[in-house]
């Protein structure tokens, strides 16, 4: 005899039984249906446009007239490093906080979170499948790909590229910026319930890493992003960093697990 679940997948394919059990109920069946938001619909062809004429596009402009002049290459190649990854971690942390200031706070609002969570779905895989589709989508459509083509386009205006070791290394280091304010935005939104104080706090702490370091405490940079941009830059170029330039690494990755697990433990106490 047929079981039920077997029986509804017969007589709708879209229909896919929830197998998963504790804290990951309902997680496969939530992340397809936020990737098909990125992937299935104009918003993730909107910011890969978006990203490539932002970062790609802004190297274009600051390496096309200077290209055209004869001389020694290397300021140019220094000069586009610094604008991809400075430029590159003010943007993409603007954008994943502009983006998911509303992911949790929307469906709280709409009632779509309380609809949801009727439903075999536990509480953590809800805020798990929102994590891990930002960050897929973030990482391939503002980083990955964009640093691919600069790539390309550091060679072509150049005549040189990275070495394709450190490079990644860079790469890696952005991918962890963006990744610590995400983290912070979805946990503001189990927090507050408008987006007002999710954008303005996630982005204070954004900003206040642009001011200049004599007015930061040494304390803080060391323990969070700030310096992360500056990291990236000096260990594509080859330049001698600071011993401790290791330490806003592991701590950003540290804040960002822990930025998660207190999402995690609020949202699961969030009355609907």
């Amino acid at each position: 005899m047929a079981t039920i679940p077997s029986t509804l997948s017969a007589i709708n394919p879209a229909l896919q039984p929830v197998t998963e059990h504790g804290w990951r109920r309902g997680f496969t069946n939530l992340l397809r249906n936020e990737n098909r938001q990125w992937w299935g619909t104009r918003k993730g062809l909107i910011h890969l446009l978006l990203w490539l004429i932002v970062l790609n596009g802004l190297i274009l402009l600051v390496g096309l007239p200077s290209s055209r002049e004869s001389g020694d290459p290397v300021p140019l190649y220094t000069t586009l490093i610094q604008v991809f990854f400075q430029v590159g971690a003010l943007a993409t942390a603007i954008g994943v906080v502009t983006t998911a200031q509303g992911a949790i706070v929307r469906e709280k609002q709409l009632g779509t979170a309380a609809w949801v969570l009727s439903k075999p779905v536990s509480r953590s895989a809800f805020i798990l499948a929102k994590f891990i589709a930002y960050a897929v989508a973030f990482v391939s459509l503002a980083t990955l790909l964009p640093s691919a083509i600069f790539y390309g386009e550091s060679l072509f205006l150049a005549g040189h590229a990275p070495e394709l070791a450190v490079f990644l290394a860079g790469v890696g280091i952005m991918v962890i910026h963006t990744l610590f304010y995400l983290a912070l935005t979805l946990l503001l939104g189990t927090l507050f319930t408008t987006r007002g104080p999710i954008s303005g706090i996630a982005m204070g702490v954004l900003f206040v890493g642009f001011l200049p370091p004599n007015l930061v405490p040494q304390a803080a940079l060391l323990v969070l992003p700030w310096t992360l941009k500056d990291s990236a830059v000096g260990l594509v170029l080859g330049s001698a960093l600071p011993a401790v330039w290791i330490i806003p690494v592991v701590a950003t990755t540290l804040w960002t697990v822990l930025f998660l697990g207190v999402a995690l433990w609020r949202f699961g106490r969030e009355e609907f």
